[in-house]
Protein backbone atom coordinates (compact mmCIF):
# COMPACT_ATOMS: atom_id res chain seq x y z
CA UNK A 1 0.00 0.00 0.00
CA UNK A 2 1.18 3.54 -0.66
CA UNK A 3 -0.66 6.34 1.10
CA UNK A 4 2.50 8.33 1.85
CA UNK A 5 1.24 11.56 0.27
CA UNK A 6 -1.66 11.52 2.72
CA UNK A 7 -0.03 10.20 5.89
CA UNK A 8 3.12 12.33 5.83
CA UNK A 9 2.93 14.22 9.17
CA UNK A 10 -0.46 12.67 10.02
CA UNK A 11 -0.84 12.57 13.82
CA UNK A 12 -2.57 9.39 14.94
CA UNK A 13 -3.12 7.59 18.22
CA UNK A 14 -3.32 3.79 18.03
CA UNK A 15 -4.53 1.94 21.12
CA UNK A 16 -3.56 -1.65 21.77
CA UNK A 17 -0.46 -1.29 19.62
CA UNK A 18 1.40 -4.18 21.24
CA UNK A 19 -0.85 -6.84 19.67
CA UNK A 20 -0.85 -8.35 16.19
CA UNK A 21 -3.12 -5.85 14.44
CA UNK A 22 -1.76 -2.84 16.31
CA UNK A 23 1.83 -3.76 15.51
CA UNK A 24 1.10 -4.28 11.80
CA UNK A 25 -0.78 -0.97 11.64
CA UNK A 26 1.89 1.07 13.44
CA UNK A 27 4.58 -0.30 11.11
CA UNK A 28 2.60 0.80 8.06
CA UNK A 29 1.77 4.22 9.48
CA UNK A 30 5.40 4.89 10.34
CA UNK A 31 6.50 3.67 6.91
CA UNK A 32 4.08 6.14 5.34
CA UNK A 33 5.49 9.07 7.35
CA UNK A 34 2.87 9.40 10.09
CA UNK A 35 3.57 10.55 13.62
CA UNK A 36 2.21 7.77 15.81
CA UNK A 37 1.21 7.60 19.45
CA UNK A 38 1.77 3.96 20.39
CA UNK A 39 -0.42 2.87 23.29
CA UNK A 40 0.22 -0.29 25.28
CA UNK A 41 -0.73 -1.64 28.68
CA UNK A 42 1.30 -4.72 29.67
CA UNK A 43 3.38 -5.93 26.71
CA UNK A 44 6.18 -3.33 26.70
CA UNK A 45 8.73 -5.71 25.07
CA UNK A 46 6.46 -5.95 22.01
CA UNK A 47 6.43 -2.19 21.45
CA UNK A 48 10.16 -1.91 22.22
CA UNK A 49 10.80 -4.44 19.46
CA UNK A 50 8.52 -2.49 17.14
CA UNK A 51 10.45 0.73 17.80
CA UNK A 52 13.79 -1.03 17.31
CA UNK A 53 12.75 -2.38 13.91
CA UNK A 54 11.37 0.86 12.47
CA UNK A 55 13.30 3.38 10.40
CA UNK A 56 11.22 6.22 11.85
CA UNK A 57 12.85 8.90 13.98
CA UNK A 58 12.13 7.85 17.60
CA UNK A 59 12.58 11.43 18.80
CA UNK A 60 10.06 12.92 16.38
CA UNK A 61 7.77 10.35 14.77
CA UNK A 62 6.64 8.11 17.62
CA UNK A 63 5.95 8.12 21.32
CA UNK A 64 5.04 5.30 23.71
CA UNK A 65 2.09 5.71 26.04
CA UNK A 66 1.22 3.24 28.81
CA UNK A 67 -2.35 3.19 30.13
CA UNK A 68 -4.94 0.81 31.53
CA UNK A 69 -7.97 1.68 29.40
CA UNK A 70 -10.33 -0.02 31.83
CA UNK A 71 -9.72 3.08 33.96
CA UNK A 72 -11.39 6.19 32.49
CA UNK A 73 -9.01 8.51 34.33
CA UNK A 74 -6.04 6.80 32.66
CA UNK A 75 -7.89 6.91 29.34
CA UNK A 76 -8.28 10.67 29.56
CA UNK A 77 -4.68 11.05 30.72
CA UNK A 78 -3.56 9.03 27.68
CA UNK A 79 -5.36 11.38 25.31
CA UNK A 80 -4.06 14.51 27.02
CA UNK A 81 -0.51 13.14 26.93
CA UNK A 82 -0.85 12.46 23.21
CA UNK A 83 -2.04 16.04 22.57
CA UNK A 84 0.83 17.37 24.67
CA UNK A 85 3.25 15.43 22.46
CA UNK A 86 1.62 15.87 19.04
CA UNK A 87 -0.13 19.24 19.46
CA UNK A 88 -3.40 17.99 17.93
CA UNK A 89 -4.91 14.82 16.53
CA UNK A 90 -5.73 13.81 12.95
CA UNK A 91 -6.62 10.17 13.49
CA UNK A 92 -7.64 7.76 16.22
CA UNK A 93 -7.73 3.97 15.99
CA UNK A 94 -9.65 2.35 18.84
CA UNK A 95 -7.94 -1.01 18.48
CA UNK A 96 -7.46 -2.08 22.11
CA UNK A 97 -9.88 -4.77 23.16
CA UNK A 98 -10.04 -8.11 24.91
CA UNK A 99 -12.20 -10.68 26.65
CA UNK A 100 -11.72 -9.96 30.34
CA UNK A 101 -12.27 -13.55 31.41
CA UNK A 102 -13.71 -16.63 29.72
CA UNK A 103 -16.62 -17.67 31.95
CA UNK A 104 -20.01 -19.10 31.15
CA UNK A 105 -22.64 -16.36 31.28
CA UNK A 106 -24.25 -18.09 34.28
CA UNK A 107 -21.05 -17.56 36.28
CA UNK A 108 -19.90 -14.04 35.42
CA UNK A 109 -20.23 -11.33 38.02
CA UNK A 110 -20.60 -7.57 37.92
CA UNK A 111 -16.84 -6.98 37.90
CA UNK A 112 -16.42 -9.23 34.85
CA UNK A 113 -19.17 -7.38 32.99
CA UNK A 114 -17.76 -3.98 33.90
CA UNK A 115 -14.25 -4.91 32.76
CA UNK A 116 -15.48 -6.00 29.30
CA UNK A 117 -17.60 -2.87 28.85
CA UNK A 118 -14.89 -0.54 30.20
CA UNK A 119 -12.19 -1.67 27.76
CA UNK A 120 -14.26 -2.44 24.67
CA UNK A 121 -16.86 0.33 24.82
CA UNK A 122 -16.29 3.03 27.44
CA UNK A 123 -12.64 3.69 26.54
CA UNK A 124 -13.34 4.01 22.78
CA UNK A 125 -16.23 6.34 23.55
CA UNK A 126 -14.13 8.51 25.85
CA UNK A 127 -11.24 8.72 23.40
CA UNK A 128 -13.58 9.40 20.46
CA UNK A 129 -15.35 12.16 22.36
CA UNK A 130 -12.06 13.84 23.23
CA UNK A 131 -10.74 13.43 19.68
CA UNK A 132 -13.89 14.92 18.14
CA UNK A 133 -13.65 17.89 20.49
CA UNK A 134 -10.02 18.52 19.48
CA UNK A 135 -10.75 18.06 15.76
CA UNK A 136 -13.73 20.41 15.93
CA UNK A 137 -11.69 23.03 17.79
CA UNK A 138 -8.91 22.88 15.17
CA UNK A 139 -11.22 22.46 12.16
CA UNK A 140 -9.46 19.16 11.47
CA UNK A 141 -11.12 16.84 8.97
CA UNK A 142 -9.96 13.84 10.93
CA UNK A 143 -10.87 10.18 11.02
CA UNK A 144 -11.67 7.69 13.76
CA UNK A 145 -11.66 3.93 13.18
CA UNK A 146 -13.23 1.59 15.72
CA UNK A 147 -12.17 -2.05 15.64
CA UNK A 148 -15.19 -4.30 16.02
CA UNK A 149 -15.62 -8.06 15.86
CA UNK A 150 -17.67 -10.75 14.17
CA UNK A 151 -18.99 -11.30 17.72
CA UNK A 152 -21.16 -8.21 17.16
CA UNK A 153 -22.97 -10.12 14.40
CA UNK A 154 -23.22 -13.57 15.99
CA UNK A 155 -23.29 -12.54 19.65
CA UNK A 156 -20.10 -14.26 20.68
CA UNK A 157 -20.34 -17.51 22.62
CA UNK A 158 -21.84 -18.28 26.04
CA UNK A 159 -18.30 -17.57 27.33
CA UNK A 160 -17.83 -14.22 25.57
CA UNK A 161 -21.32 -12.77 25.73
CA UNK A 162 -20.40 -9.33 27.04
CA UNK A 163 -17.47 -9.02 24.67
CA UNK A 164 -19.92 -9.48 21.80
CA UNK A 165 -22.38 -7.10 23.41
CA UNK A 166 -19.71 -4.41 23.84
CA UNK A 167 -18.65 -4.72 20.18
CA UNK A 168 -22.27 -4.47 19.04
CA UNK A 169 -22.62 -1.30 21.10
CA UNK A 170 -19.37 0.00 19.60
CA UNK A 171 -20.90 -0.34 16.13
CA UNK A 172 -24.03 1.51 17.29
CA UNK A 173 -21.77 4.28 18.62
CA UNK A 174 -20.08 4.40 15.21
CA UNK A 175 -23.41 4.97 13.46
CA UNK A 176 -24.46 7.71 15.87
CA UNK A 177 -21.17 9.64 16.01
CA UNK A 178 -20.74 9.29 12.25
CA UNK A 179 -24.03 11.08 11.63
CA UNK A 180 -23.17 13.82 14.12
CA UNK A 181 -19.68 14.41 12.75
CA UNK A 182 -20.40 14.24 9.02
CA UNK A 183 -21.26 17.97 8.72
CA UNK A 184 -17.97 18.75 10.47
CA UNK A 185 -15.91 16.78 7.96
CA UNK A 186 -14.93 14.32 10.70
CA UNK A 187 -15.39 10.64 9.89
CA UNK A 188 -16.09 7.71 12.23
CA UNK A 189 -16.18 4.20 10.79
CA UNK A 190 -15.68 0.70 12.12
CA UNK A 191 -13.87 -2.36 10.84
CA UNK A 192 -15.56 -5.61 11.86
CA UNK A 193 -12.95 -8.35 11.99
CA UNK A 194 -13.37 -12.09 11.79
CA UNK A 195 -10.84 -14.68 12.93
CA UNK A 196 -7.32 -13.36 12.40
CA UNK A 197 -3.97 -15.01 12.96
CA UNK A 198 -3.15 -13.01 16.09
CA UNK A 199 -2.34 -13.79 19.74
CA UNK A 200 -5.91 -12.74 20.65
CA UNK A 201 -7.49 -15.67 18.83
CA UNK A 202 -4.82 -18.10 20.03
CA UNK A 203 -5.75 -17.13 23.60
CA UNK A 204 -9.51 -17.17 23.26
CA UNK A 205 -10.50 -19.73 20.63
CA UNK A 206 -10.52 -23.25 22.05
CA UNK A 207 -10.11 -25.07 18.72
CA UNK A 208 -8.79 -22.87 15.92
CA UNK A 209 -8.82 -25.69 13.37
CA UNK A 210 -12.52 -26.29 13.92
CA UNK A 211 -13.25 -22.55 13.94
CA UNK A 212 -11.43 -21.97 10.65
CA UNK A 213 -13.57 -24.63 8.95
CA UNK A 214 -16.62 -22.50 9.77
CA UNK A 215 -15.22 -19.60 7.70
CA UNK A 216 -16.27 -19.65 4.02
CA UNK A 217 -12.73 -18.63 3.00
CA UNK A 218 -11.36 -21.62 4.97
CA UNK A 219 -8.51 -19.58 6.43
CA UNK A 220 -7.76 -16.97 9.02
CA UNK A 221 -7.11 -13.39 8.02
CA UNK A 222 -3.77 -11.80 8.82
CA UNK A 223 -2.90 -8.56 10.64
CA UNK A 224 -1.56 -6.93 7.47
CA UNK A 225 -4.95 -7.30 5.77
CA UNK A 226 -6.60 -5.56 8.71
CA UNK A 227 -3.96 -2.81 8.68
CA UNK A 228 -4.61 -2.17 4.96
CA UNK A 229 -8.32 -1.59 5.58
CA UNK A 230 -7.68 0.63 8.59
CA UNK A 231 -5.34 2.76 6.46
CA UNK A 232 -8.05 2.99 3.81
CA UNK A 233 -10.62 4.18 6.34
CA UNK A 234 -8.20 6.69 7.87
CA UNK A 235 -7.14 8.41 4.68
CA UNK A 236 -8.95 11.17 2.80
CA UNK A 237 -9.68 8.96 -0.23
CA UNK A 238 -12.53 7.61 1.91
CA UNK A 239 -13.93 11.08 2.59
CA UNK A 240 -17.49 10.09 1.58
CA UNK A 241 -17.60 7.10 3.93
CA UNK A 242 -18.96 7.90 7.37
CA UNK A 243 -20.84 6.02 10.06
CA UNK A 244 -20.24 2.66 8.36
CA UNK A 245 -19.15 -0.81 9.41
CA UNK A 246 -16.83 -2.60 6.97
CA UNK A 247 -16.54 -6.37 7.40
CA UNK A 248 -13.28 -8.27 6.98
CA UNK A 249 -14.45 -11.73 7.93
CA UNK A 250 -13.64 -14.19 5.15
CA UNK A 251 -17.28 -14.33 4.07
CA UNK A 252 -18.96 -14.83 7.44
Amino acid sequence: MNFESYFRGFKVLVTGASGGIGTALVKELLNQGARVGIHYHRRRPNVDELVTNTKADPEKDLFLFKADLKNLNETEKLFNSFIEWAGSIDGLVNNAGDVHVRKHFSEIDEMDIEADLALNLKAPFQLSRLAIKDMEKNSTKGSIVNISSIAAKFGGSPYTLFYGLSKSALETMTFSLGRYCAPLGIRINALRLGVLDTPFHVRHVKDLTERVQMIPAKRMGNPEEAAWWIMCLLNSKSAYMNGQVVSLTGGE
